[in-house]
């Protein structure tokens, strides 16, 4: 019985060295959710969190661009690695702050979220609306 659970414990250490905590190496990458709560933010502007899941990956990232009549902004924002012992998927997430619109018209936030994995990566494209000054 002892020698029994000394292989089982070495196979499950042995396991683990193999896959460890970055995903299941026998899939390609691929994102499977992405999660941008909330869609739509009143005038005064607001935090969204972001998380990911992907079936492997190194890093992850969100781009946020604004495209205005006459403004273009752009920033990008490193998401945070959720530590959790997986083999089927790794976790990201994060938080961006959008500004306050003093505008009539609706402001359109573009997040390109990115998971990268050496030269391969896979995206999926969000949309988050800050409402227009004076519509809540």
């Amino acid at each position: 019985m002892r020698r029994w659970l000394l292989m089982a414990a070495l196979q499950l250490v042995l396991t683990m060295a193999l896959v460890g905590c970055s995903g299941n190496p026998f899939k390609s990458l691929s994102i499977l959710s992405v999660t941008v709560i909330p869609d739509e933010l009143p005038p005064e502007g607001g935090q969204v969190q972001i998380t990911v899941e992907a079936t492997r990956g190194d890093s992850a990232s969100a781009r946020v661009s604004r495209y205005g009549d006459w403004l273009f902004a752009s920033f990008t924002v490193r998401l945070s690695e959720v530590i959790a012992i997986d083999f089927e998927k790794k976790r990201w997430k994060g938080t961006i702050d959008l500004p306050s619109n003093r505008t009539p018209k609706d402001q359109r936030y573009i997040i390109v979220i990115t998971v990268w994995e050496d030269y391969r990566r896979d995206q999926r494209i969000k949309e988050v609306i800050v409402r227009a000054s004076g519509s809540s």
